[in-house]
């Protein structure tokens, strides 16, 4: 199996150019654990990724789904890092205000 792994991970980097990696300044980590999923958690996850595609913020900054993160009467949540920011009943604008802000 370890072999397996090696030889993909190889040819990956093989095909992928060295400009195509990068650190992005921020990573918004969007909830999308069932609670969450179903107050909005999964709808911000997608208008996060389009927005970030469209205005190819993609070197800036990173959207990623999570798993649940303990904070569902709370949710949808937002976590900004590297600030270690934690947001709570995020809407629509809230996600896209974050977004605005870490893209600078």
């Amino acid at each position: 199996m370890q072999n397996l792994e090696k030889t993909l991970s190889h040819s990956y980097l093989r095909r992928v150019s060295k400009e195509s990696y990068y650190t992005p300044d921020c990573i918004l980590y969007v909830c999308c654990g069932s609670k969450c999923k179903k107050r909005g958690g999964k709808h911000l996850y997608k208008q996060l990724k389009s927005a970030v595609k469209e205005q190819r913020l993609r070197r800036k900054v990173q959207i990623i789904k999570t798993g649940c993160t303990d904070h569902c009467k709370r949710g949808p949540v937002v976590t900004v890092m590297p600030k270690n920011e934690w947001n709570f009943d995020v809407t629509d604008e809230k996600a896209m205000s974050l977004l605005e802000e870490n893209a600078r």
